[in-house]
């Protein structure tokens, strides 16, 4: 599994559709590179081992089916008939319309080695089929952490508290697999989870989220639910001082709401009662103190609220 745009899926999906008797692999280059189809915006002509790595994603998927040497969209499966009648990204655009997004999703997680090496941690034991819906709804949080093994290998270490599930990967093609593949997918790409890290960088949490971030982003009583929950937490003092990483615990895992929604509610709070809520910074070395690698400090940093490219926020006082 690679990261991939699933907006460049789509295009090319939709693109082999065009062709009734399907398509060879080098016809589909052609056809890409002919049409001038992007993947993502970096990328406008890609080379034949990326355009390999998305026609083995979407047959992994089974959104292609293999017909002797030519490769045909799978109309007769429900999920891709559907995705097919949906609006296709234009060339450049990676907003995925949230109903191939769903589509999508639906596609991943019926595959099964998706779910065994990377979704099945989320959901209890014993389910053996799982919609989006499932996913979204029945779904509990997961943390992961890198740690050294005894014989000294670097290892992420995957652990779901509530139903003591657990998962260990090693091997740099099973951590690219999962941490940079279905990870990336599922709080990328499909917006099944979201995530954070704990004070102190020691570990990660992974939880599900209730709807599709774009959807719940995008939606003024959500966010204006999430303020008056945030509100509704204040002491009886003048002043409320609250954690930045508190609320995320409250007002986004403990709701499957994104921390967008969150920062958006921030966001209203400093605008329109600018004189009753106050920011309190941090430095970036302060943030990333037990961080031991750049990317680990980019990763803690991006789960920090800025407001207007300011300084990172690690806290919030309410009048």
């Amino acid at each position: 599994m690679r990261s991939v745009s699933f907006a460049g899926l789509h295009r090319i999906l939709n693109a082999v559709a065009d062709a009734p008797d399907g398509l060879t692999a080098s016809e589909i280059n052609e056809l890409v590179l002919n049409k001038g189809l992007t993947l993502t915006p970096s990328n406008p002509r890609p080379a034949p081992t990326t355009l390999y790595h998305y026609r083995n994603t979407l047959r992994r998927l089974q959104a292609l089916k293999r017909t002797g040497r030519r490769l045909q969209a799978n109309i007769d499966d429900l999920e891709v008939d559907e995705l097919l009648r949906l609006p296709v990204p234009g060339n450049g655009d990676q907003s995925l319309n949230d109903g191939a997004r769903d589509r999508f999703a639906e596609l991943v997680l019926r595959n099964e080695q998706c779910r065994l090496i990377f979704f099945d941690l989320f959901i209890p034991s014993g389910i053996d089929s799982m919609s989006a819906a499932d996913f979204r709804n029945f779904g509990s949080a997961v943390e992961w952490r890198h740690r050294h093994s005894s014989d000294g290998k670097n290892e992420v270490v995957f652990h779901n508290r509530m139903t003591g599930r657990t998962a260990c990967c090693t091997s740099p093609v099973s951590k690219n697999a999962i941490m940079y593949g279905l990870r990336y997918w599922a709080r990328n790409e499909l917006h099944l989870i979201d995530e954070y890290c704990a004070p102190g960088g020691g570990h990660t949490i992974m939880f599900p989220l209730s709807a599709t971030a774009s959807c719940v982003t995008s939606s003024y009583s959500v966010v204006m639910e999430t303020v008056r929950s945030l509100l509704s937490l204040r002491t009886s003092e003048d002043w409320t001082i609250f954690s930045i990483y508190d609320l995320i615990v409250d007002c986004c895992q403990g709701t499957r709401k994104p921390r967008a929604v969150l920062f958006g509610a921030i966001d209203w709070l400093l605008q329109e009662w600018p004189h009753h809520t106050v920011l309190v910074p941090t430095s970036p070395g302060l943030a990333t103190l037990n961080t031991t690698s750049v990317r680990e400090e980019d990763h803690v940093l991006r789960s920090d609220y800025r407001h207007a490219n300011g300084p990172y926020i690690s806290h919030i006082r309410v009048h």
